[in-house]
């Protein structure tokens, strides 16, 4: 497997910031919602957002080290 350009791993880290966030607003608006089917929607994607979250952070454990830029 071919290393990855730093530019690569910084779109990377971005996704799992914007993915983090996702999970973090999926849970307060599931915590604030009262209609029982929004809250499953919430708690759903916020699911959702975190399984992606942990796939990417899986995905920059099994690169090989890059210098540095992962810290």
């Amino acid at each position: 497997m071919p290393n990855l350009s730093v530019k690569e791993l910084n779109y990377i880290k971005d996704f799992l910031s914007w993915e983090l966030l996702m999970v973090k607003k999926c849970n307060q608006y599931a915590s604030q919602e009262v209609d029982p089917i929004f809250k499953g929607v919430f708690n759903n994607v916020g699911q959702i957002h975190q399984q992606n979250y942990l796939d990417l952070l899986t995905y920059l454990q099994q690169q090989p080290n890059q210098g540095g830029v992962l810290q």
